[in-house]
């Protein structure tokens, strides 16, 4: 995973490519190489920072950020890692000076990165859109970056200013996943201004001094030991010891700030007001006025991957975003806010953070979102028209969150969806033949949120592309299938849910055949949850997004003169995190089983693993029962 190099909120800068002499340590490569750790004393890190140093300066007129990264890379990994660094910044009111960025090989070598080596790049997501023209990536490959390689990146970020005036925040981790040697952060400030601090999982206390008329807090966590990766675990916010610095006082102050920002972005014009009674014109009803509306949001103005506040925080006008068809996250929200407001439905702006990070909301500033909703307050219905495969009242991955209502100066918490409303439904009927050959009519319906997420898997790719990945994932239950078709529903139509049908799916050994005998292991294909909690113990949660419902019907239409010998007993099992349910019924000559699991929980806490461990081992061993059936 690329490290990040500076703290958490996203810094946008333009950049100047000029040297300074002046530094915050002045590099010697031979007293580097010679003290810096070999991998024996780390063995599991990809590098170490020998030196992990943040100034902040905020006594001047522009703010002013200084970064000193010194990082011994180990192996390959750590090359892959730290060998290239990419800034985002917004040029039309941000700059930074490079202060020190070299190479220092195992040999004693220094290798300053070359002029072509520095680039300037538009990000990806903004490429085709002119309007977010001044958001930019600086990138530095690093040159000459080998397993043993010593790179060093001191660089100055200077701010114009700050989204509101005379007011700054900052917040940087202190711990990452690899260890830090010397790991500080400075701030600098007027005397008489207050400031606003804590920090976050852990208790690390700045030392302060008074100089003249500045005053000076120093956090500093040394020999912080690397924070291990597990499979699924929470953001690093929400674990490692963060730094909050704000200067605002309450949110209120946020809320008459953000309001001054949007005053006047709702209105729309001719345009809008016909393409609104154009998607309305057949609806008999407000909820499905409401709807249409949102569909097309969501689904024809283009999304452009910027976070809130990497493209600046005042959203374009519903009119420009209408006229582009494309925007970020609060312009999408503005335009469907003003198209609400026009057909008389109350829609406020919500600012959330998108992800598994926590919020601390006692010290308020815009720089804890990262992202823009919509809440309907006479529904209370929070809407995302983010991503185009998002259906109406299915909020992603942004269940149970504490939001922002700005214009409404409200703190809130989102609604967390039941379990039966992220369903994975599967139905197959197989008629089975004396020689275990089947012919299976196979249908897999996605609903709610695992719906949202398996449709813009699938939006990814072509018909032909996707009937490939489909076919070699039945290939992982069944040998060697056989099919015609597959035919999808709702990949695009956000009025329906995702699923697919395949009428005959034709297997070769679907049972076993055991002299007159057959053995049928119905549930072909394991509980992909099952991987969550594979390791023996856990350090941190398990992070899921969302509670789900896994249900699996099959119906086997047994060979004509054959009896069952043996059918497996029916099992149920419940505990804190959820519950599953197996059921076998044989009626006439069908068989059915039945599977139900729903794990209720979109957080899986260290202290319930074992509760989830116990449950879904259960489940995934106990549809690798059998049936036998053998002729009369």
């Amino acid at each position: 995973m690329k490290k990040r190099l500076s703290n958490i909120m996203i810094f946008v800068f333009s950049i100047t490519l000029l040297f300074s002499t002046f530094s915050l340590a002045q590099t010697n490569p031979e007293k580097l190489l010679k003290e810096a750790p070999k991998q024996k004393n780390f063995p599991n890190a990809d590098g170490v920072y020998i030196e992990n140093i943040t100034k902040i300066d905020h006594t001047g007129e522009k703010s002013r950020i200084t970064h000193r990264k010194v990082i011994k890379v180990f192996n390959k990994r750590g090359v892959e890692s730290y060998g290239e660094f990419k800034i985002r910044f917004n040029k039309s009111n941000e700059k930074i000076k490079i202060i020190e960025a070299k190479t220092i090989t195992e040999e004693g070598e220094v290798i300053k990165p070359k002029e072509m080596a520095i680039n300037e790049i538009t990000p990806p997501e903004a490429a085709n859109a002119s309007i977010y023209s001044d958001a930019r990536i600086k990138v530095i490959s690093m040159s000459g970056v080998e397993p043993g390689s010593i790179l060093v990146c001191e660089y100055e970020k200077i701010k114009d200013s700050y989204a509101i005036e005379n007011e700054f925040w900052n917040y940087q981790l202190m711990q990452y996943t690899d260890p830090i040697q010397t790991n500080r952060i400075e701030l600098k400030v007027p005397k008489g201004k207050d400031i606003n601090y804590k920090v976050k999982n852990g208790d690390i206390k700045p030392d302060i001094k008074t100089k003249d008329q500045y005053k000076t807090y120093i956090w500093e966590n040394n020999d912080t030991a690397a924070i291990i990766k597990e499979e699924n675990m929470p953001s690093l916010l929400n674990i490692a010891p963060l730094l909050e610095i704000t200067t605002i006082e309450d949110w209120k102050q946020v809320s008459e700030w953000y309001n001054s920002l949007i005053e006047g972005q709702y209105e729309v014009n001719k345009e809008i007001k016909n393409k609104i009674n154009e998607l309305t014109k057949n609806s008999s009803n407000k909820e499905e006025k409401m709807k249409a509306l949102y569909n097309y949001v969501t689904s024809q103005i283009r999304y452009i991957g910027l976070q809130f506040g990497e493209s600046g925080y005042k959203p374009y006008s519903a009119t420009t975003t209408f006229e582009n068809k494309y925007g970020v996250c609060k312009e999408k929200a503005t335009l469907l806010i003003a198209m609400f407001k026009e057909i008389g439905v109350k829609a406020e702006p919500v600012l959330i953070n998108r992800g598994s990070a926590k919020l601390d909301t006692n010290l308020p500033s815009p720089a804890l979102f990262n992202h823009m909703i919509v809440y309907l307050p006479n529904q209370n219905i929070y809407l995302d028209p983010t991503s185009k495969g998002t259906m109406y009242e299915v909020l992603p991955g942004d269940q149970g969150k504490k939001v922002f209502l700005p214009e409404s100066n409200q703190l809130t918490k989102t609604s967390i969806s039941k379990a039966e409303q992220n369903t994975s439904l599967s139905i197959q009927k197989v008629n089975l033949r004396e020689d275990g050959s089947a012919e299976i009519n196979y249908k897999e319906t996605m609903i709610g949120l695992y719906g949202f997420t398996y449709k813009g898997f699938y939006q990814q790719y072509k018909d032909k592309q996707l009937d490939r990945l489909i076919k070699r994932g039945l290939s992982r239950g069944f040998t060697n299938p056989k099919l015609d078709e597959i035919k999808y529903t709702g990949i695009n139509n956000l009025d329906k849910n995702l699923s697919l049908e395949i009428p005959k799916l034709r297997v070769d050994n679907y049972a076993e055949k055991m002299g007159n005998m057959l053995t049928i292991k119905p549930f072909k294909f394991p509980i992909n949850l099952t991987q969550v909690v594979a390791s023996e113990n856990r350090n941190y949660p398990i992070y899921l997004s969302f509670k789900r419902n896994v249900k699996r019907t099959i119906k086997i239409n047994i060979p004509e003169g054959y009896k069952v010998n043996f059918l497996p007993k029916s099992q149920s099992y419940n505990n804190e995190v959820g519950s599953f349910e197996l059921n076998y019924q044989k009626k006439a000559n069908e068989i059915t089983a039945k599977l139900n699991l729903i794990l209720d929980r979109k957080e899986i806490s260290v202290k319930e693993y074992n509760s989830a461990k116990k449950l879904l081992n259960k489940a995934n061993s106990s549809i690798q029962n059998q049936i036998m059936i053998q002729s009369k």
